[in-house]
């Protein structure tokens, strides 16, 4: 039976609740980067990791009809309303704009629904006074996070940008993420090794040759590579899911066996205790919960 808005709204504030009061024993945790605005016409910019959100939205099966209009303004008045009152505070909001909107595919419809014609003036006004919200990949945040600890500084005859300080840590990067978020170029590398307090960036290189961390079999365009996992869908629903991915049956898998990747067909009976079956040619396999495999985005 279909939930009526009411008790979408019920679950919506139960989930609140608990995101914010027991997710972690130290308190509830974010992970955003904050842009700050130092100019009169311009919003904060929050920027999250998209897979934190959608992982939120998975662990507590949390699923809305967007498409249903009238709905989604009700929630959307209702969300502003808490935010306004100092009920949830502004990543609890940003949660709730996610759930409603997702990602850049629904910029539109936000910013016709967030008018003063849908939401009322007072509602409109306050939204668009927030900080703005914005996403990026694991692999984005991990290394903006890094980037944003580099020193720079300069002297009279040199300028100097010093890598962070890690311990027990080592990061290696695709040349061209690192290139993309430093403004250098490193060639004849597959991979880059950043220096720890080196004072000019410096990287150790690797090659597909020479790094043991490199796949043999290069990922195919269109495809993601994880552990595959399974979660809700909606309540009492499950599904399988690779790096966030759903997985539908008979969806095409490449699954890694010894030094190689099997080709085959996703199939599963939908029972969490059983095993995922993968058809290829007139065999079939079977493989559990974490599992390396591929599959298409």
């Amino acid at each position: 039976m279909e939930m009526v808005i009411e008790d979408r709204i019920a679950q919506l504030d139960k989930v609140l609740e608990e995101v914010n009061s027991k997710r972690n024993y130290y308190g509830t945790v974010w992970p955003v980067i904050v842009r700050k605005s130092f100019r009169y016409e311009k919003n904060d910019e929050y920027i999250y990791p998209i897979a934190f959100f959608k992982s939120l939205l998975r662990d507590y099966s949390l699923g809305f009809d967007r498409e249903k209009k009238s709905d989604r303004l009700f929630l959307l008045k209702y969300i502003i309303d808490q935010h306004m009152s100092g009920k949830i505070n502004i990543f609890s909001y940003h949660l709730c704009m996610f759930l409603l909107y997702r990602d850049y595919r629904h910029e539109d419809r936000m910013e016709e629904d967030l008018t003063e014609g849908a939401v009322g003036k007072k509602r409109a006004q306050f939204a668009k006074s927030l900080p703005v919200v914005n996403y990026m990949s694991v692999d984005d945040f991990i290394t903006a996070v890094w980037a944003y600890q580099i020193e720079r500084w300069h002297t009279a005859n040199n300028e100097y940008e010093r890598a962070p300080y890690m311990d027990n840590v080592r990061i290696l990067f695709s040349k061209e993420q690192l290139s993309n978020w430093v403004g250098r170029d490193y060639y004849a590398a597959d991979w880059v090794e950043p220096i720890p307090g080196d004072m000019n960036l410096k990287c150790r290189t690797w090659t597909k040759e020479k790094d043991p961390m490199v796949q043999e079999t290069s990922l195919p365009e269109g495809w993601v590579e994880g552990n595959i996992i399974l979660g809700h869908e909606g309540p009492g629903n499950y599904r399988h899911y690779v790096q966030g991915v759903p997985v539908h049956a008979g969806s095409a898998i490449q699954v890694k066996f010894g030094d190689g990747w099997i080709n085959g067909r996703y199939e599963w009976s939908f029972d969490p205790k059983s095993k995922v079956s993968i058809h290829s040619g007139d065999e079939a396999i079977y493989i559990g919960e974490g599992h390396l495999v591929r599959v298409r985005k």
